[in-house]
């Protein structure tokens, strides 16, 4: 795997680790599973010779299989942000090209491809577009301007209570606690704009790692802020 380097109009440079073939086949083949097994009941009555089947539960099981085949990813993408059941067991995650989580639209874009990349049967368009782009991206990510990165796996976590809140504290690299500490010491002269994006983009591929809330991946300054808290808490100087 290779890492996705992004290079942010504020000069800070953030990597992530790009999830490859392997990663990504193995989260499809999952979701499929799980997909075979939510239309195998609704399926049964059609192989059952001696019922007859009538035209509304036909077009009823059509309506249901698209449902089920396609908006699957994009449902559960939206709510898992990013994920789907399969991702989150391989631990990936589809964000923006710019280190931002995945918008609706983005989402959206990159499923109504998806029907382009598995043609003509089972993926083999979009395996070979992974395997020749750079950044392991499909058709659909291409066109939706989305890369899936791998989540960072959690190493040593030391739970530090302080008040009413849970201190996590994880062993990041000293290179990540310098982006946070560099962002921290620049913040107040970034527009709002900018700030908001490189927080999001700082801290999107840490919220695995470090048990980011919902709370706190809506407000990614406040999750860097306690992560860098606990790294300090631990005895490590810190510059904010």
């Amino acid at each position: 795997m290779d890492d996705y380097r992004l290079h942010t109009p504020e000069q800070v440079d953030i990597a992530y680790t790009v999830a490859g073939l392997g990663s990504r086949f193995s989260a499809l083949l999952i979701d499929m599973v799980i997909q075979a097994v939510t239309l195998l009941p609704l399926a049964a009555p059609l192989w059952d010779w001696s019922y007859e089947v009538s035209d509304a539960y036909l077009a009823l099981f059509i309506l249901a299989s698209v449902i089920i085949l396609y908006g699957y990813f994009f449902i559960f993408e939206l709510l898992l942000k990013g994920r789907t059941p399969g991702k989150v067991l391989m631990k990936i995650r589809v964000v923006r090209t710019d280190g931002r989580a995945a918008d609706v639209s983005c989402i959206l874009l990159r499923n109504l491809l998806r029907l382009i990349d598995f043609l003509p049967a089972f993926y083999p368009t979009g395996a070979i577009t992974m395997f020749i782009h750079k950044d392991s991206r499909r058709l659909g990510d291409i066109v939706a301007g989305t890369i899936v990165i791998v989540e960072r796996k959690k190493e040593s976590l030391t739970s530090i209570l302080a008040e009413r809140d849970a201190v996590v504290n994880t062993a990041l690299s000293n290179k990540e606690f310098a982006v946070i500490r560099d962002f921290f010491a620049r913040r107040d002269k970034l527009t709002a704009e900018a700030r908001s994006r490189l927080a999001s983009a700082i801290a999107a591929p840490l919220y695995g790692s470090c048990d980011a809330t919902e709370e706190e991946k809506q407000d990614p300054e406040r999750f860097l802020e306690r992560v860098l808290h606990a790294n300090d808490a631990q005895g490590v100087d810190s510059e904010v």
